[in-house]
This record gives structure tokens, sequence and C-alpha cells, in this order.
């Protein structure tokens, strides 16, 4: 009986140290990689990475709103083309050359894309519950606005 103790024993330590050797093994790789990622330089006014077209995005961006305000954001590159658009529907942005906008995007989807903590994608709505505020009103004139019926006021 004693002996049967003794070899699970030594089998569990030894299971156990395979364990701590991968995990200090991939640890260690995870450290190298981090060591080989070049550091990007930060614009001391903006705190926007300096490289690719950032002055473009400065020059373009932070005219209208500061740069804090997608410098908090992450987003893909479809993501970045719907914000520019919305902003040229919705905000006032002027718009821009086709290969500008390229140039913007691109910069703001590899510079601030969706890293490891990035939030979960959107709930469909076809998930979502009811909204319990909505009113048969509410509906009524989301109706007409449609149609044409109500004019639509710009902000």
């Amino acid at each position: 009986m004693d002996q049967l103790i003794k070899r699970k024993s030594k089998r569990g330590r030894s299971w156990l140290v395979g364990v701590w050797l991968m995990l200090l093994t991939s640890l260690s790789v995870m450290a190298a990689d981090k060591k080989e990622e070049k550091e990007i330089p930060l614009d001391p006014v903006t705190g926007m990475k300096m490289t690719g077209d950032w002055e473009l995005v400065r020059n373009n961006c932070i005219m209208c709103h500061s740069p804090q305000l997608f410098l908090r954001q992450k987003g893909t590159l479809v993501t970045w083309k719907e914000i520019v658009h919305w902003m040229q529907k919705e905000g006032g942005l002027w718009p821009l050359p086709p290969e500008l906008e390229e140039k913007i995007v691109t910069y703001l989807a590899a510079n601030y894309g969706p890293s490891d903590a990035y939030r979960r994608a959107p709930i469909p709505a076809t998930y979502m519950p009811t909204n319990p505020y909505e009113s048969k009103i509410k509906k009524d004139v989301q109706k007409k606005r449609a149609a044409g019926l109500i004019p639509v006021r710009k902000p």
C-alpha cells in the first residue's frame, strides 16, 4: 500500500513539474515577443502614434474634435469607414477624396484597431428585447419621416 501511495505521489509531482515548465516556457516566449515589438513614439501634443499617415489624420481630424475621441476607440477598417461616413452625413465633415479617406481609416484601423482587450461584438437586433419606451406615436412619426411626410431636421 505504501508503495502505491509513493508511486502516485511521484506521478503527481512529475505532472506538476511538467505543467510548471510549460507555463514558464510560454511566459518567456510571450515576453520575447513583447520585446520584439517596436515602441512607436507618441506625439507629445496629441498623443497619437507617430507612424504611417499620422499627420494626415492629425490635420483632418483634430480640426473638429479632440484626438482623445478616436484614441480611446477601437475599430476595424469597416468600423472606421462607417464612422467617417456618419460624420460626413450627420456631423458636417467635408467630403474627403477617396485616397485620403483610405489613408485615414487605414491608419486608424492599424493603430487603433481591435485588441485582446476589445469589447464584445454588438448584440444583433433580433436577440434584443422590445423597447418598453417605444410608443405608437413614435412609430407613426418614424414611418411618416421615412415616407417624406415630415421633414428631417439636421442637428
